[in-house]
């Protein structure tokens, strides 16, 4: 049978669950999206027990009124390298099973190790395979500390898996990377075609997140006990040394010598990690102008209004080449400007081309020093305009769009 006389069945498969908060702001948008122009697409995730037992009913009854089916699997938390051995057992098992009963003519992979199931769907049952590349993820993980190549096992594990993705770089039928700035290197690293890659870059729901007003601003001041005439920095995301925290401290304490009504808004899910880097890293005299909130991607939409100002700053690295921040799309779908860092992805094209805040070397004391000397400045650039402008390229929309006319490709 040719695919183009297959039903419009495909089927996606992920390893983050549909019920993370990433789930919900870079996945399921995404499928809706999709779905628009499936006859059956199906959804095979592995999720968190406790978010399972919470919130399983209700993303259900959502999806039932679309053509997705969802078949989630438990997520392993224990056992280290044998935990993920055995999840991608199990998925390799519950893809074929799937494959068989809908004979899927595209399988979308959601990163490395889906894709190694995708990578059997195509040749079993003639699929046209879509890796969603989310970035360098074998490199990311020395990046974050998950590997350590002084380990011989560490060493040994990355080893096999940049032959793996080798393998599946060069086997792709089509490739979503999330920014240009790494296209030269996947090439180099096997995908035997440009023509063969699309960038797509994370995006924000512009519906979701709604352009700051003065009365939105007020309320989330109000909520997050932020005195209204405040100049606010705002923090947004996971704690870790790949996010710099340290300097973003040394910022806030350069910024408040200039600015004596700065607050902080820190949205995390990690509040005791950066509360305890801040008593080591920012004198105590300003932690009471700090806000340390854990919010759900509801909160972190009603809240980004209190923020004048984001800080987005990630440590650069080989990896980085290929991320594309989320909370960049946000900020800007809301009308706040951002000081980022130079050295990752796209984020310095994209800041200049859309007159969007301030890149900096992060390391630099100098650059801090300047950056907060600018910080009225760069608050103007925000509003209406920084919304529209930033719509046009990273609004959810542009994204599905993209997606669609991938799915037509591997049709064809």
């Amino acid at each position: 049978m040719k695919k183009s006389t297959r039903k419009r069945c495909s089927l996606f498969i992920t390893y983050d669950g549909l019920l993370d908060p990433l789930g919900s702001s870079q996945i399921t948008p995404y499928l809706k999206a999709i779905a628009t122009r499936e006859d059956h697409l199906h959804v095979l995730s592995f999720e968190k027990p406790e978010r399972y037992a919470l919130a399983a009913g209700a993303l259900r009854e959502a999806l039932s009124h679309t053509t997705i089916r969802w078949t989630p699997l438990v997520f392993t938390r224990r056992g280290g390298t044998a935990g993920k051995v055995w999840d991608l057992v199990r998925m390799l098992l519950a893809a074929c099973r799937i494959a068989a009963r809908i004979q899927p003519s595209v399988v979308h992979a959601r990163s490395h190790a889906p894709a190694q199931a995708a990578l059997l769907i195509k040749h079993l049952f003639r699929a046209g395979f879509l890796f969603d590349c989310r970035g360098l993820w074998v490199d990311e993980r020395v990046d974050k500390g998950g590997w350590v190549l002084s380990n011989p096992w560490h060493r040994l594990q990355y080893r096999v898996y940049k032959w793996i993705e080798m393998i599946l770089f060069s086997q792709v039928d089509h490739m979503v990377v999330l920014t240009e700035a790494v296209i030269p290197e996947v090439l180099r690293l096997g995908v035997p075609d440009r023509q063969k890659l699309t960038v797509i870059p994370c995006c924000a729901d512009f519906r979701h997140f709604q352009l700051a007003t003065p009365q939105s601003r007020q309320l989330a001041r109000s909520e997050c006990n932020i005195p209204e005439a405040s100049l606010v920095l705002g923090y947004l995301g996971s704690v870790g040394g790949m996010y710099m925290p340290e300097r973003f401290l040394r910022l806030v304490e350069l910024a408040s010598g200039r600015h004596p009504s700065l607050q902080v808004l820190v949205l995390t899910p990690d509040e005791e990690k950066f509360n305890q880097l801040m008593q080591v890293h920012l004198p105590a005299a300003l932690h009471q102008a700090v806000h340390i909130r854990s919010a759900n991607r509801e909160q972190v939409a009603r809240w980004l209004p209190a923020m004048d100002l984001l800080v987005s700053l990630i440590q650069p690295s080989y990896a980085r080449m290929g991320s594309s921040p989320t909370k960049l799309a946000e900020a800007w779908a809301t009308g706040i400007p951002a000081i980022c860092n130079s050295g990752v992805g796209d984020v310095s094209a994209l800041v200049e081309e859309l007159d969007a805040g301030m890149v900096i070397d992060a390391e630099s004391n100098s650059d801090l020093i300047a950056a907060a000397d600018s910080l009225l400045a760069l608050i103007h650039k925000g509003g209406a305009r920084l919304r529209k402008a930033a719509q046009e390229r990273l609004g959810l929309e542009v994204a599905s769009g993209r997606y669609l006319q991938i799915y037509e490709r591997l049709r064809l």
